[in-house]
């Protein structure tokens, strides 16, 4: 009995080979769904071949270069174009906004399908990236702006004071940044647990003798700002 071959779907076509771009053509390897990736090193041909057989093109390159890139090639606008950058609003591309970081290792299928995406309004995920299963919520263009916001906030900022810590810990004190590491899970733990239970220390307790002391511990580190910042959001002027 002659068997039917089975079509395959368009490959997803990816702009950019950049940290993001790797993690999603990893992704998108693991799934078994077709690739097709085009980025300015190295190429020998324009994105317009490339990416012929692409319905959808994920624009996987610095915020700034997305709206110039499509300008420069405008018949991509054929294509369904995708973005993920968590603040750009542009009717050329729609958004596709991964709430997660991703870091130079590449990740397994089970992290990656964890991922929740945050999408414009009035459009799904199948939608736009077909035989992508991850779960998805809409946010509206408007709205955009304050939720990247509280990302950059959480994710990045949230980095660096932990940074701060593990930098200070070798080389003020004289131990290794691992010494934090239990803080640090304990922190996340209760995070996860209950987040409105979280807080502890002078702000949970609004001991502002601490607070005062701590700022005056901070006089001469920049970092001193963002702490009387945080000190001003839960009620003390410093």
């Amino acid at each position: 009995m002659r068997q039917v071959p089975v079509s395959q779907p368009p490959p997803i076509g990816i702009v950019g080979d950049g940290r993001l771009a790797r993690h999603f053509h990893h992704y998108f390897q693991l799934l078994g769904l077709p690739v097709c990736q085009w980025c300015r090193r190295g190429s020998t041909t324009d994105p317009l071949l490339a990416l012929a057989s692409c319905e959808t093109v994920l624009l996987l390159i610095r915020d700034d270069a997305i709206v110039p890139f499509v300008e420069q090639w405008p018949e991509l606008k054929h294509k369904r174009l995708v973005h993920c950058s968590g603040s750009l609003v542009t009717p050329i591309a729609v958004c596709v906004h991964p709430l997660m970081a991703f870091g130079e290792q590449l990740y397994d299928l089970d992290t990656y399908a964890s991922v929740v995406f945050a999408v414009d309004a009035d459009t799904t995920l199948p939608e736009l990236l077909p035989g992508v299963p991850n779960e998805f919520f809409t946010v509206s263009p408007a709205d955009r702006p304050y939720y990247h916001a509280l990302c950059v906030l959480a994710g990045n900022v949230s980095t660096m004071l932990w940074a701060k810590l593990f930098e200070e810990l070798e080389q003020r004190f004289g131990t290794p940044a691992q010494s934090a590491y239990p803080f640090l899970k304990i922190i996340t733990a209760n995070l996860l647990q209950d987040p409105r239970r979280a807080l502890t220390g002078p702000f949970s307790r609004r001991d502002g003798e601490t607070i005062r002391a701590n700022l005056e511990a901070l006089e001469h580190d920049p970092f001193r700002a963002v702490y009387a910042a945080v000190a001003g959001v839960y009620g003390y002027r410093a």
